[in-house]
């Protein structure tokens, strides 16, 4: 199940007076709704919304879209001793 409400990271007071106890661990997409009804300045304790599909979706995108990584060739070290005209060193 998504949440609505994703809260930045760190516990947020959300009525004046009270204490810092709100996380995302402990705050239903309903609390939120009515916190934020009540006192609409806390809607910069929440964090932008994932769109549809989640992370795993935006993650997946993210590497259709990078550039393709160019894969390194092996380079046999004797081939650099051979000279450049396959010959026996002799010219």
């Amino acid at each position: 199940m998504t949440k609505k409400y994703i809260l930045k990271p760190g516990r947020h007071q959300f009525a004046p007076g009270s204490h810092a106890v709100h996380e995302n661990d402990n705050l239903s997409d309903e609390e939120a709704e009515w916190y934020l009804e009540r006192y609409p300045h806390i809607t910069q304790l929440f964090g932008p919304r994932p769109p549809e599909g989640g992370a795993l979706n935006n993650k997946r995108e993210k590497i259709a879209n990078e550039e393709p990584q160019v894969e390194m060739q092996h380079i046999d070290p004797m081939d650099s001793l051979t000279p450049p005209f396959g010959g026996k060193g002799d010219i």
